[in-house]
């Protein structure tokens, strides 16, 4: 389900937001009516992955970035409780990009309603990334894929897990039989939560190792790494989606070049992506990368990870969940010299 606020002076301007943003299947979550306008938190439907093309997307041009519009960042009033000083901060820390730095501004300069830092940051979130995350109604195939090291397996067991302690069945797969270690350390998390992991090794493999297997459970594959650049590995990639109709997700690490993000998000938008997973929160103090590749035209955030151990699971992202660790600055340390 996707979520997003919207803010006017009067009721019938932010309904028609809502109208224009969601259309007329959105459902009213909340209503909050304050001295200085309506807030309205609406949902609707996530949509379905569209199905993968049948070709990789040629490598000849990078993908273009996020569409800027012309509209100017509008002028910040500071409140008690932070001012612009403490908004760049925050930009600048994270090294986003000078024009979507400038979006978020205007986000934050429009969210009047906000009297912290980390509300006026989500309330900016909410306007310029995308956030879609993975629910207990998704019976689709999950086939997480992503460059090398990543951390598929890592969340294939922190999702298997949280499957498991919701009560559903669980049929875990891997196509990554050519890395050496790469079964046996899903294997070895497999066992400890008394599971078993099936493998397959070509797309062939792994309609038939699908065949007859339950559908109302979660069906999650973990795939071998793949170069965003390598045509033939995406070209291979793709057999395997198509093959059993997965929705591939991205695992891509935090921490990243900004537009290196965003280039790659853009070549697995391209391959059938719509979401992807965000790991290394918990290894990187920069979170650019992440906002980069969540931005309209790109993936949305389904999740995101701040531990190796398969015991902490994934976080489901929401904007305010995000925006408290955009805003959680590192302490600088005194000098004792």
């Amino acid at each position: 389900m996707r979520l997003k606020t919207f803010h006017a002076k009067s009721m019938a301007e932010v309904m028609g937001q809502v109208r224009d943003e969601l259309g007329p299947d959105a459902i009213i979550v909340s209503i909050d009516e304050g001295k200085t306008g309506v807030r309205i938190t609406a949902a609707i439907e996530a949509a379905s992955t569209p199905p993968p093309p049948q070709t990789a997307p040629l490598m000849d041009t990078s993908p273009s970035l996020a569409a800027d519009n012309d509209e100017q960042p509008l002028a910040f009033e500071p409140t008690k409780e932070f001012d612009k000083a403490d908004i760049n901060a925050v930009l600048i820390h994270h090294g986003i990009p000078f024009e979507t730095a400038s979006h978020f501004e205007a986000s934050i300069g429009a969210a009047s309603g906000a009297s912290t830092l980390n509300e006026a940051f989500s309330m900016a979130l909410e306007t310029n990334i995308r956030i879609s995350p993975i629910t207990d109604a998704t019976t689709r195939p999950i086939m997480l894929v992503g460059p090398p090291g990543a951390g598929k397996t890592v969340c294939s067991a922190k999702i298997t897990a949280d499957a498991l302690l919701n009560g559903r069945d669980v049929n875990l797969i891997s196509t990554d039989t050519q890395k050496a270690g790469g079964i046996a350390q899903l294997d070895h998390f497999a066992q400890l939560m008394k599971q078993t992991v099936l493998t397959a090794e070509n797309a062939d493999e792994l309609a038939s190792v699908l065949k007859g297997k339950k559908t109302n459970g979660l069906t999650l594959i973990d795939s071998s790494g793949t170069n965003p650049f390598d045509m033939e590995e995406l070209q291979t990639l793709l057999s395997f989606i198509h093959k059993v109709d997965a929705e591939p997700v991205l695992v891509m690490p935090a921490g990243l070049d900004p537009l290196d993000a965003q280039e790659i998000a853009g070549v697995f938008s391209k391959m059938g992506c719509q979401r992807f997973i965000a790991t290394r929160l918990d290894a990187s103090r920069r979170y650019a990368s992440v906002i980069m590749a969540a931005r309209p035209g790109y993936l949305s955030l389904a999740a995101y990870s701040r531990s190796p151990y398969v015991a902490n699971g994934l976080e489901t992202a929401s904007a305010m969940g995000f925006a408290r660790l955009m805003t959680a600055l590192p302490k600088k340390r005194a000098n004792n010299d």
